[in-house]
């Protein structure tokens, strides 16, 4: 999270963090169910990031998924459904993501297609 906090803190884009789960029921206390988990797990993160220099005003949202987005949507119970999102906003008044330098993909999927080459009536 520190290196990715280093990235992200020079953007001058808004965050949102989304936490998630897996199907498998994380307690059998009736308080603190998926939902919490996925909330505290986002939250988590967004503090981590902050305590690495990510601004405090950077993180518009923080959400809690509980197991409704699955990565992995044929299998519930994948150990990769536990995970956090950080989306990078391009908002109406934010520009465009510049290619992080380090960045890359860890999931062995296609590289993403960066939004710096979508015409701007599309972002």
């Amino acid at each position: 999270m520190g290196l990715l906090a280093g990235e992200l803190k020079i953007l001058p884009n808004n965050l949102l963090i989304e936490g998630h789960t897996d199907a498998t029921q994380y307690s059998t206390d009736a308080n603190y169910s998926n939902w919490e988990l996925s909330a505290d797990r986002a939250n988590a993160a967004r503090r981590l990031l902050q305590q690495d220099g990510v601004r405090q005003n950077q993180v518009t949202q923080v959400r809690g998924y509980a197991d409704q987005l699955l990565r992995v949507k044929n299998n519930p119970y994948d150990p990769s459904n536990r995970r956090v999102t950080i989306l990078v906003s391009n908002g109406p008044n934010a520009p465009a993501p510049a290619s992080l330098p380090h960045a890359e993909v860890v999931d062995g999927g296609p590289p993403p297609k960066l939004a710096t080459a979508l015409p701007a009536r599309n972002r």
